[in-house]
């Protein structure tokens, strides 16, 4: 008999058996042998992407979570593209939530699962969403296997009232008064129009057409309304349709404003230079075509509005040379009249006697308008002053007790008044960036002149005649009138709009 102890096996042979066996046998089986080590590790699965292109259509808006985009609609239809890391098929989950208290109000099922990349949407129903109500929707993806990107949220307010009836008021100031159903000016007399929008806070433009010529102009931020400035080229019966439209696109009832306007001319001439152009040595004048040309040491810079406010259009002339200036071939106004001239600086230096604008008369300027430093009250070292020349030789200045500091913007008017013989000169000081004045004008001291002296000579700016008392600084856009200008016209041109 053979002892069987001298056959056995140590245990440690026999576990390693056994692994080897257990292991041959899984290899066997599909799907193991990767799990252990015989091929791929299994993917990972990564939550799907932040939704993006998020918004809506009908009507189209974008999605912000800090500010509020205003629908003319209660029945949007809110989309967003949504995409998975790993090309998986997501699907989308959206939400409306009230934009106050955040409860929930509309989740629909999520919707089929699309391929990585796809657009998904979903249009509220109606009677879910009310006018004048604010909104909070969220947008979700989500994969097969349950993992879920980040929540988009969008804020939304609905406005589908339309704003109301806009009044049509002509403005004094422009050249002609077309007042409705009257006839009035003349072929190339301008006239302006004030739009507003009573009962409406939130009118950002008028819709608006002269004879049907589709027009649109933009409310400024802080006005209640907008005015537009229109040239005739024919006589006769005209129309002028006016619309509002709001934040949210809502277009309002047409109002309809008939004038005429008569075959010649009845209106006192003006003219008005933007000084836009920016380059070059002219300057057009935008109401009647008169040109102003530049002297070949001029040179532009940055206008009030672009200094001010950020409008990089608006452009001035820089004078900063003794023979700076510009000048027209003949007279702009008629001074044996009522007339107003306005202009817009900024002042570059102090100390001595300027002029920003003027025309020549027969033995010097018919008038200036510009600083003085003789005629001021004891108080001020330097004054805005407006200089007109008397028809038998004398001449009277009005003044204006608003400072004049380097640096600075202002409006400047001088306004003479034939019917009373008064002469003054009106200020707003509009101030700098870092210090911003105020677009309301103070009226200076009427002063009296019976007779002014007739002038021919060309209109100038930046000079006196014959190169005298230059201004040094910045002419960011001038208009004359040949009638009396009032405070609300100058308000309109202290607030950009010349």
């Amino acid at each position: 008999m053979h002892d069987l102890s001298s056959f056995r096996r140590p245990a440690t042979v026999v576990r390693a058996l056994s692994v080897a066996a257990l292991t041959g046998a899984l290899a066997l089986v599909p799907g193991v042998a990767s799990a252990h080590g015989g091929g791929h590790a299994p993917r990972a699965n990564h939550a799907p992407d932040r939704p993006a292109d998020v918004g809506t259509t009908a009507p189209e808006s974008s999605c912000s979570s800090s500010s509020t985009a205003t629908l003319r609609s209660a029945t949007p239809t809110l989309r967003a593209t949504l995409s998975d890391p790993d090309g998986d098929a997501v699907r989308g989950t959206f939400q409306v939530r009230d934009g106050r208290t955040g409860w929930l109000l509309w989740s629909p099922p999520a919707g089929a699962a699309q391929a990585s990349g796809s657009a998904h949407a979903v249009q509220v129903p109606e009677g879910l969403l009310r006018d004048g109500r604010a909104y909070e929707w969220r947008v979700q993806a989500r994969d097969a296997k349950g993992r879920t990107s980040p929540v988009v949220r969008c804020r939304i307010a609905v406005d589908v009232t339309a704003p109301g009836l806009p009044t049509v008021a002509p403005v004094e100031g422009a050249g002609a008064v077309y007042a409705e159903d009257a006839v009035a000016g003349g072929i190339g007399v301008a006239g302006d129009f004030r739009f507003e929008a009573p009962g409406s806070d939130d009118v950002v433009a008028f819709l608006y057409a002269f004879d049907g010529a589709p027009a649109q102009v933009d409310v400024v931020p802080g006005d209640s309304g907008a005015t537009v400035t229109w040239v005739p080229t024919t006589a006769g019966p005209h129309r002028l349709t006016v619309q509002a439209v709001d934040a949210a696109g809502n277009v309002g009832p047409e109002r309809l404003y008939r004038f005429t306007v008569t075959a010649a001319p009845t209106a006192p001439a003006g003219g008005r230079w933007l000084l836009d152009e920016g380059q070059g040595l002219t300057a057009t004048d935008t109401l009647a075509g008169t040109t102003l040309t530049l002297t070949p040491s001029t040179t532009w810079t940055d206008g009030m509005a672009a200094e001010l406010w950020g409008a990089t259009s608006d452009r001035a002339l820089l004078l900063d040379e003794a023979d700076d200036g510009a000048s027209t071939t003949g007279p702009v106004v008629d001074t044996t009249g009522s007339f107003s001239v306005a202009t817009v600086v900024r002042v570059d230096a102090d100390g001595a006697p300027t002029t920003v604008v003027s025309q020549d008369g027969d033995a010097g300027s018919a008038f200036t308008l510009g600083t003085s430093t003789t005629a001021c009250d004891e108080e001020l070292t330097a004054c805005w002053a407006f200089t007109v020349a008397g028809a038998g030789g004398d001449a009277v200045v009005a003044t204006s007790n608003v400072p004049v500091s380097v640096g600075s913007w202002y409006g400047v008017f001088g306004v003479r008044d034939a019917a009373s013989g008064a002469v003054r000169v009106d200020v707003c000081h509009l101030g700098t960036v870092d210090e911003p004045g105020s677009p309301n004008p103070q009226q200076g001291a009427l002063v009296s002149l019976d007779l002014a002296a007739a002038s021919d000579g060309p209109f100038r700016v930046g000079t006196a005649r014959e190169g005298s008392a230059p201004w040094v600084g910045a002419v960011s856009g001038v208009q004359t009138w040949g009638s009396v200008i009032d405070v609300t016209r100058e308000r309109l041109i202290c607030s950009g709009r010349m």
